[in-house]
């Protein structure tokens, strides 16, 4: 690509765009919607806290099959064991996550502008 080519090409870049509109036969790219809803998808925190909410069901019933066995309502041994496994990982993939934000937020705020 030579030095003119690109010089036209940077030149029909629309502001506010992801993709420049380099093609006129491509489509037009539009700029990314401001909020969650206008993209038709779930927020940050609404996938947040339904990934927490179903993490703290996993805990629930891990403690009710550990309970019902240790009190000699239930024989499913398999049963209460992969149950406290499953809630202890997605534990940890919480407690990761919650690390990476807090690692994210520290190096946001040790930004300067």
């Amino acid at each position: 690509m030579d030095i003119n080519s690109y010089g036209s090409a940077m030149g029909k870049i629309d502001p506010g765009t992801f993709v420049p509109d380099i093609s006129p036969q491509l489509p037009k790219s539009e700029p990314l919607p401001d909020d969650a809803a206008a993209a038709g998808g779930p927020s940050f925190k609404d996938t947040l806290a339904g990934m927490i909410g179903n993490v703290n069901d996993q805990l629930l019933t891990a403690q009710q099959k550990s309970s019902d066995l240790a009190l000699g309502k239930s024989n499913d041994v398999e049963g209460t064991v992969q149950s406290v496994e499953q809630a202890s990982l997605g534990l940890e993939m919480t407690m990761a996550i919650r690390s990476k934000v807090l690692q994210a937020y520290t190096e946001i705020n040790q930004m300067q502008f």
